[in-house]
């Protein structure tokens, strides 16, 4: 399959500015794909990741936009198709995580975390999602968590809100894959313990304990993810929709 796969196709990655959302933005790009990247605070960050796509001779644009806020979403459609076409790929990548446990985690945590990492995946796939059926195209993919599979192996009670919320976006794809096909197609991507800006906080205790735990004995990188979901995005997977494919190292699975 040529790799120029994506040539003249509009992609659209939020949480695009760092960490799993740069590499995938990074793998679209070296396909030919027009890329927007979505951030929320981290502008130099999101232009380091127009520098590196423009590194591989790709065209992107940034957008800032709370995807947990419908409104500012469905503005940056807009200006997404005003600039760069309807978008025909969507990651919908951007997420938090909190931790509390179950004594002191509020239901203000627990909303915020759903707000995002649910509400967020919701207001992203309604808003693409007509413009992808008019014109008979449209891939999605949504990034969960191994965490939506399994409860954190090293503090399972710190990471309620998290992991049901990645749980929910694993359903979420089951449903939009039968509501949305024959011509789109949705899938999910669960990732384990992947190094990123968003892990480098963990102890050293507990990275030992994950990669102990993790039967491939090591994190995850960046660029592994990315290519699954450029593989889920491409013709190379066009029998498969509804799916949530597990890249964790083994650390959980699916039946």
């Amino acid at each position: 399959m040529d790799d120029k796969e994506f040539i003249g196709r509009t992609a659209l990655v939020t949480g695009g500015s760092r960490g799993i959302g740069r590499a995938i933005c990074q793998r679209l790009a070296r396909s030919g794909a027009r890329v927007a990247i979505n951030y929320v605070t981290n502008k130099s960050a999101a232009e380091e990741t127009q520098r590196l796509v423009a590194g591989e001779n790709g065209v992107s644009e940034i957008y800032c936009a709370d995807v947990g806020d419908p409104k500012q979403t469905s503005d940056m459609f807009d200006s997404i198709e005003t600039d760069l076409g309807t978008v025909d790929l969507l990651v919908t990548n951007a997420g938090i995580a909190r931790s509390a446990d179950s004594v002191s985690m509020s239901f203000e945590i627990w909303r915020e975390i759903m707000r995002t990492n649910l509400d967020g995946t919701f207001h992203q796939v309604w808003r693409a999602k007509d413009g992808m059926i008019e014109h008979g195209y449209g891939r999605i993919v949504c990034i969960s968590s191994v965490l939506g599979l399994v409860p954190n192996q090293i503090s399972p009670e710190r990471l309620i809100a998290y992991g049901t919320s990645k749980s929910a976006v694993i359903g979420f794809v089951r449903n939009c894959a039968v509501a949305f096909g024959p011509r789109v197609r949705v899938n999910g991507v669960a990732p384990g313990w992947i190094d990123t800006e968003m892990t480098e906080d963990v102890s050293e205790d507990a990275r030992r304990r994950l990669i102990d735990a993790t039967p491939l004995k090591r994190v995850g990188k960046t660029a592994e993810i990315a290519e699954l979901v450029h593989f889920l995005l491409s013709d190379k997977s066009s029998f498969t929709t509804g799916q949530t494919h597990v890249s964790s190292g083994g650390l959980g699975t699916l039946p």
